[in-house]
């Protein structure tokens, strides 16, 4: 067997299907892409109330995207809950008490599932129990979504660290920090990306970086902020595409860097809100201004923009000649990959901040309300 082949199975040993989206923005490349057949819905699946109790008129603020495997859901919420549904009916399988709220989006792998908490706790749990196999407190917010590949998972804080843990004992790998930055930070942090050879992370001093996957040690960095920037902060997931890692950041552009050492390949003056989406010959940017992007990949340059009305888009996913992602102010959009013009929008009545999935034919996302719901695409 080709050497080279042998270490992608090794990095790569996820137990899901094509058709699943084991976590955010659908796997450790963070593409955000899926080729399932997609159909404009017709109507709603089903819708979960996570509020336990809460007065009709509040609205939590929710930041956590559902990940899904087969016919489990899985998601946490502001209000220190973390669940496990059913994509048939969205019926509650388990639910797991947390030390605070959960703004992470969870990673699944093999019989287990990991997230974080907004007190820094990651927590891994049995997937079929929702029993606790282990945590450990970081002692910064997590609100990022874990990265889980090879036997090890992968984690940032706010407080700019990355920790990577033995998914089977939760010992601590490695640790990695940035040294601390004065100002005023968005709140959010990077998705850890990982391409078989570096993982990629930014941070809110305005740096991206390829770590060492073993041993956590610095491979290269990047700043992308200028020092000008009010907002500095690397929120989004890099997404490594074959030579190419693109990456934006609130307050700024979108590059294209090398992977091999960071080198800026191009750059497009448009900062991003959310993460993006990659396809083979397009990325689509959500821009922080209220817009999103098709962009040709070799240069740069857009291809059509869709503008929005009062709103910021979340990240994005591409399915199958869609480009889908939530609003800030109601509910998800879908727009032509192709033209850029809107398909389809449903309005729940509140605002969805963190994205959406796609797997099985059903699309799944976390309102502001606080419902999850589930809408056929097929």
């Amino acid at each position: 067997m080709n050497f080279f082949f042998f270490l992608f199975l090794i990095a790569f040993p996820f137990t899901a299907v094509a058709s699943d989206w084991p976590t955010f923005q659908g796997g450790p490349l963070r593409k955000g892409s899926s080729d399932e057949p997609f159909a404009i819905p017709n109507r709603i699946g089903w819708i979960r109330d996570t509020r336990e109790n809460l007065p009709y008129l509040y609205k939590p603020v929710e930041f956590s995207v559902p990940v899904v495997a087969g016919d489990e859901v899985y998601v946490g919420t502001s209000r220190n809950l973390f669940y496990r549904l059913s994509s048939g009916d969205g019926s509650i399988s388990w639910s797991f008490k947390t030390t605070a709220a959960v703004g992470s989006s969870a990673a699944i792998y093999g019989s287990s599932v990991f997230f974080g908490d907004d007190s820094g706790t990651f927590y891994a749990l049995d997937r079929k129990t929702g029993m606790l196999l282990w945590s450990y407190e970081t002692k910064g917010e997590i609100l990022s979504s874990p990265l889980v590949v090879g036997g090890i998972a992968y984690v940032t804080n706010a407080s700019m660290e990355v920790y990577a843990f033995d998914v089977s004992t939760g010992k601590r790998l490695w640790n990695y920090k940035r040294p601390a930055v004065r100002g005023i930070n968005i709140r959010g942090s990077s998705s850890p990306s990982y391409d078989g050879t570096r993982v990629y992370i930014g941070f809110s001093d305005g740096f991206v970086v390829a770590l060492n996957p073993y041993d956590g040690t610095l491979i290269w960095e990047r700043r992308l902020a200028e020092i000008r920037k009010q907002f500095k902060d690397v929120d989004t997931s890099p997404v490594p595409d074959g030579d190419s890692l693109y990456v934006s950041f609130y307050d700024g552009s979108l590059y294209s860097l090398n992977v091999a050492d960071g080198s800026v390949n191009w750059k497009f003056d448009e900062g991003g809100a959310g993460s993006l989406a990659v396809r083979s010959n397009a990325i689509y940017l959500p821009s922080s201004k209220g817009a999103v992007y098709s962009l040709d990949k070799k240069s740069g340059k857009p291809v059509w923009t869709h503008k929005l009305e009062k709103a910021v888009p979340s990240s994005v996913i591409a399915v199958n000649g869609y480009i889908l992602f939530g609003l800030s102010t109601d509910g998800v959009k879908a727009i032509d990959m192709e033209k850029g013009e809107e398909v389809w929008k449903y309005t729940p009545g509140s605002g969805v901040y963190g994205g959406l999935t796609y797997s099985n034919g059903n699309l799944y996302f976390l309102s502001n309300g606080g419902f999850i719901y589930s809408i056929p695409c097929k």
